[in-house]
């Protein structure tokens, strides 16, 4: 593993924590997919919302009924090095990378919990309403993340 990698929960978690967006990495008939979603992290499991309508739904929809794992990526602190030489050039970053076994959360109660996860990431507070008829056609998936590693490249 490289000295700048580090499979460290607390790594993972605090890159995660601070990530605006992760991106997912899906497949299905059509090939490869990769979206960038809002999400939260919290007990070892990453939380996203989605249309119950798209592509992204129904690529997590093939990878829960078939048991197959979903990849994810996300950096944060991203700064551009310069030089006088090519080789010179770069980012120092935090990134994650994982996978993980997806489910779709179909209680209410577990719905409305993951969301709240994420509201407090992007707000501050869980203490926000919902739109009943919004809930009606959002779906809510929980990532139980099974493997990642943190990237701190800070040179």
């Amino acid at each position: 593993m490289r000295k700048d990698v580090t499979e460290d929960p607390q790594a993972v978690a605090d890159v995660l924590s601070r990530a605006e967006y992760a991106t997912l990495a899906l497949s299905d008939a059509d090939g490869l997919y990769s979206v960038p979603v809002n999400f939260a992290f919290e007990d070892g499991v990453l939380y996203l919302h989605s249309a119950k309508k798209g592509r992204k739904i129904e690529c997590l929809r093939r990878a829960v009924e078939s048991g197959s794992p979903v990849a994810f990526s996300a950096a944060t602190g991203l700064e551009m090095k310069t030089g006088e030489k090519a080789c010179q050039w770069g980012y120092k970053f935090h990134s994650v990378l994982g996978s993980g076994k997806a489910s779709l959360l179909t209680d209410p109660k577990d719905q409305l919990a993951a969301l709240g996860v994420i509201m407090k990431k992007y707000a501050g507070s869980d203490a926000f309403p919902y739109d009943e008829k919004l809930l009606g056609i959002t779906a809510v998936v929980a990532i139980r993340v099974e493997r990642a590693t943190a990237r701190l490249k800070n040179s």
